[in-house]
């Protein structure tokens, strides 16, 4: 059951969830819209996105969202990982082997009943890595929402919304990052801020117009180039992977205050400008939820007691309490 919802409500979930890229919510929250008033063109898909950019920005994140928003479950996505389709005899799996051929009783890729809800979400991830074949047989998809199967069986597409991720130019948008950090305006006041990403935009689009043929790309609503994050970004995302880790262990029965001194630690081993938000969400993993996993194993927490994480700078790692829940006291999720 899709949650009819308004606009405004739509924008706001999705700029807590995808960090510091307004123009790509815009973009989303503008097709949903228009979407869900049933105004849409009911020969074409509900809304057709590429996502280019650094990497480690949320380009395969916000698909999960728009999921999440729109179905209540960010696993309600159809994901097409394009790494399986490298050669040209592999695109046959995506509708399936034609009869007399290897694998004609399989089914296809896509089989229809994965589509068939209403604003159904399907992510192409990594596309330049897929054959070109892979491309000229999409455009039917994009430009009619249809697709047929080598059995002639038809998969409608003009119920789903269609996101499509590309690093296609990720080593020169490196090269640009690695500028970026090391650069030191000498009149920051009369810095532009925004050169960097002006400077990404170019290039992605260049390399664009290289990989992919010109009737592919005009058949796109929309292409989008996620801004590099900063640091003021990776602050909030790790914010928000403590709430996601507080709560998990909180189902576990187990309840943690994370201080600001273990926030900062956190901060310092994975903010990483050039890779955007995974090394933080490792540095997480590694220094947080594998070392607090082991720590309650051994000593046991009971359900009046919670655990404080600090940091530990003598040992470069974090460290932990187990403190009595006072009486009347209420953790929150910090």
């Amino acid at each position: 059951m899709v949650r009819m919802l308004k606009a405004e409500e739509i924008r706001e979930f999705l700029r807590r969830e995808i960090i510091g890229q307004d123009e790509a919510v815009e973009a989303v929250v503008r097709a949903v819209t228009v979407a869900m008033l049933g105004v849409t063109d009911p020969k074409h898909p509900l809304g057709t996105f590429l996502f280019m950019g650094p990497t480690g920005t949320g380009k395969s994140a916000m698909a999960r969202a728009l999921a999440k928003v729109l179905h209540g479950d960010e696993d309600k996505v159809v994901v097409v990982n394009c790494t399986e389709f490298k050669h040209s005899h592999e695109v046959s799996k995506l509708i399936g082997a034609p009869p007399g051929y290897v694998g004609h009783d399989q089914p296809p890729f896509i089989p229809p009943e994965k589509i068939q809800d209403r604003f159904t979400v399907v992510v192409f991830e990594e596309l330049e890595k897929a054959h070109p074949t892979l491309c000229d047989l999409l455009l039917q998809m994009l430009e009619n929402g249809e697709l047929y199967t080598a059995k002639g069986e038809k998969l409608d597409f003009t119920k789903c919304f269609i996101i499509m991720t590309s690093n296609v130019s990720a080593r020169e948008i490196d090269d640009i990052t690695k500028e970026a950090i090391g650069f030191q305006p000498p009149n920051p006041p009369e810095e532009d801020p925004d050169k960097f990403d002006r400077h990404i935009r170019q290039v992605c689009m260049q390399a664009l117009e290289r990989s992919f043929r010109p009737e592919f790309i005009n058949r796109l609503d929309e292409i989008i180039v996620f801004r590099r994050l900063k640091m003021d970004h990776l602050q909030k995302i790790l914010d928000k992977f403590l709430l996601d880790t507080r709560a998990r262990f909180a189902i576990a029965g187990i309840g943690t205050v994370i201080t600001d001194e273990a926030k900062a630690f956190l901060l310092q081993k994975g903010a990483n400008l050039r890779y955007g938000a995974r090394p933080l969400k490792r540095a997480v993993r590694q220094y947080l939820e594998y070392s607090l996993a082991q720590f309650v194993m051994h000593h046991g927490v009971s359900e009046r007691e919670v655990v404080y994480v600090l940091a530990d700078p003598s040992n470069d790692t974090l460290r932990f309490e187990v403190r009595p829940l006072k009486k009347g006291e209420l953790i929150v999720m910090n």
